[in-house]
């Protein structure tokens, strides 16, 4: 196809050539001769080529520019066409509430899915209309947060959470966010945003508080409580020990003083009542000892268990010795824990097995552990007199006994202490055992 400079410059050069071809042709009738014409024809077609040349290179800059003109026209008319598309399509896939505020116009676009998310069918442009359907105590609040924001322009993004009624009367929880636009000036000219449904965010939050409530109550109260208990250890500690050591005293001088006037069963009688008030005490000791769990005021510390047993050995000797028990362990690790709580369940796991001890031969008690990654497992095992299955979970139990107290001393409190240690440090401790063939006690401690 020609182009319209060609076309243009074309039509030119045939009137042109033809008007001097017709103009030099009537010479002839007023006596012009033939040279004169020839020389005169050619100047005419030369100037008409000249200038029509001329002529053809301005209109072809002409028409290039143009031409890119309307190629960039075309390419900029096509991205805001598929840039509307998407907008589009994006505020008909969006669960989101998508708007655009012009400030000049005081009028807002608002997406399809206003009407999907808050039931109106019928939209006004005008953003009091936005205004009126915010929740009434909510109202004030956000139009004062808004307005302060667009005239303080040293933001770009505006975020807030409100309530707003929909058609059918209901309330649901919004988080608006807009992005503010600006001219050349600086001066804001718009503002783009989207509204998301937050409803059940919201419910789950106002749950979540009421439990959080819940919890801080039940927290007062327990500490409450743990100062009552705190308040019983002292009386134990102190009021109820002073009328036991004075029963135990008097008892034991009455016998001292009387001997000769007491029959045996007199006797019978007062030694009774002493290990009465004496396991009396123990259980006090013991039961002071359990309130205090979890209160150790010591700082977590490197700890040798192969020395810490050591100890452990040197306070029982006299019981091993007398028991016909042996105590054992290897290589046991370095851990870092408060010390106080860790010899307690050591102790108390050992006392277990010496109490317990095998009563045809030699008791051994041996200590093993295990690198579980995070945490050490210790195992304290023996060949005593073994528990059966059915007991595992009640010698973890306050004051449960498997025995009689005149077969095995004990308040039945030693093992309790222990479990209540270790699940304080987020620990576990269990048993495994055969009637007959001894018994292995595990706990776990954080490395």
């Amino acid at each position: 196809m020609f182009r319209t400079s060609n076309k243009i410059i074309g039509i030119y050069l045939t009137i042109g050539i033809l008007w001097i071809l017709i103009s030099d042709r009537s010479f002839k009738y007023f006596g012009v001769g033939d040279d004169s014409l020839f020389f005169q024809t050619l100047k005419g077609i030369g100037f008409i080529l000249a200038s029509g040349f001329i002529f053809w290179l301005m209109l072809k800059r002409y028409e290039d520019k143009n031409e890119k003109y309307l190629n960039r026209l075309k390419s900029r008319t096509e991205d805001l066409r598929i840039s509307n598309d998407r907008y589009t399509i994006v505020t008909k896939a969006t669960n989101n509430i998508i708007w655009d505020f012009d400030f000049k116009k005081q009028e807002v676009f608002w997406g399809e899915a206003l009407t999907r998310l808050l039931g109106y069918e019928q939209l006004l442009n005008h953003y009091m209309w936005w205004i009126d359907k915010i929740h009434p105590e909510d109202r004030d609040r956000v139009l004062k947060k808004f307005n302060n924001f667009i005239k303080n322009t040293e933001k770009e993004n505006w975020s807030d959470e409100y309530r707003i009624i929909t058609q059918s009367g209901k309330i649901k929880y919004m988080l608006d966010r807009g992005y503010l636009l600006f001219n050349k000036k600086g001066k804001p000219i718009r503002m783009i945003g989207s509204m998301e449904d937050i409803t059940e965010r919201k419910k789950y939050e106002n749950h979540l508080e009421d439990l959080y409530s819940q919890i801080n109550k039940r927290v007062n109260e327990l500490a409450i409580s743990n100062a009552e208990l705190e308040q019983f250890a002292y009386i134990a500690s102190h009021d109820l020990q002073e009328p036991l050591r004075m029963v135990t005293r008097f008892l034991s001088e009455i016998e001292r003083k009387y001997q000769d006037q007491l029959d045996d069963k007199g006797k019978e009688y007062i030694h009774y009542a002493v290990d009465g008030a004496q396991r009396m005490r123990t259980l006090i000791l013991d039961l002071l000892e359990y309130s205090k769990i979890g209160k150790f005021d010591q700082n977590p510390e490197t700890i040798d268990v192969n020395v810490l047993l050591e100890e452990i050995a040197y306070y029982n000797e006299i019981a091993l010795i007398e028991n016909n028990a042996k105590l054992i362990w290897k290589n046991l690790p370095i851990i870092i824990n408060r010390r106080t709580p860790i010899q307690v369940v050591f102790q108390n796991l050992i006392g277990n097995s010496i109490k317990y001890h095998n009563p045809e031969g030699t008791t051994i008690i041996e200590i093993t552990y295990s690198d579980l990654g995070t945490k050490w497992q210790f195992c304290v095992s023996d060949n005593g007199i073994g528990i059966n299955p059915l007991f595992f979970e009640k010698i973890f139990v306050i004051f449960q006994r498997l025995h009689p107290k005149h077969e095995y001393s004990g308040t039945g409190i030693g093992l309790a202490i222990s479990k209540k240690i270790i699940e304080t440090q987020g620990g576990k401790i269990w048993v495994t055992s055969e009637e007959g063939k001894g018994s292995q006690f595990y706990f776990t401690v954080s490395k």
